[in-house]
């Protein structure tokens, strides 16, 4: 595998993640309370802990779209 196949995996492999990551924010922003009572129902954690478990899931893979995609493509692009 060449340096541009290289910089086009990481490419896309950004774009698949970034549109993983605003479809489970879009998805807990819209339905809120459903998901979880629903999260609640299912694991038994109370439902007015939810929010803080999401927003710590989100900024985790924020953080690791960061780190695994971003970084890597923005160095391979630097340099060729």
């Amino acid at each position: 595998m060449d340096v541009q196949n290289l910089t086009a995996v990481f490419g896309w492999m950004t774009v698949i993640n970034l549109a993983i990551y605003l479809w489970a924010a879009l998805f807990i922003i819209i339905g809120r309370d459903r998901i979880y009572r629903l999260q609640a129902w299912m694991t038994g954690v109370p439902a007015e802990d939810w929010p803080r478990y999401d927003m710590d899931y989100l900024s985790r893979y924020k953080l690791g779209i960061m780190i695994f995609n971003i970084a890597p493509w923005l160095a391979l692009k630097i340099v060729y």
